[in-house]
């Protein structure tokens, strides 16, 4: 884990602590209950939270720009191109030597 992910953790970290420290005791013992006993949310409830920390976490990423997604894609079909050649040569010259060597055989 690198410097600055290690940060973002520690950060994170903190701000659950201080989450957890603005709720009352009550709740926090209602919350570790529930836990405990695994009280579980509604089905549309989790479905809610699930699609929330998706969006938070899209939010998150670095998407490349659309000169880079050119750069990317060119290059992808450039190599794929090129190693099916590749595969397409070296299949054909195989064969090529079986033919050859089932005619010396017969």
């Amino acid at each position: 884990m690198n410097r600055e992910m290690r940060r973002l953790q520690e950060r994170e970290e903190r701000r659950n602590k201080k989450q957890d420290s603005n709720k009352s005791r009550a709740q926090r013992k209602a919350s570790a209950l529930s836990q405990q006993t695994g009280e579980r949310k509604p089905f549309f409830v989790r479905v809610r939270d699930y699609l929330h920390e998706v969006r938070q976490e899209l939010k998150k990423v670095t998407w490349p720009t659309r000169e880079q997604m050119i750069a990317f894609t060119t290059v992808t079909v450039i190599t794929s191109t090129v190693l099916t050649g590749v595969v397409f040569g070296l299949d054909f010259v195989m064969k090529q030597f079986v033919l050859w060597l089932v005619e010396l055989r017969s």
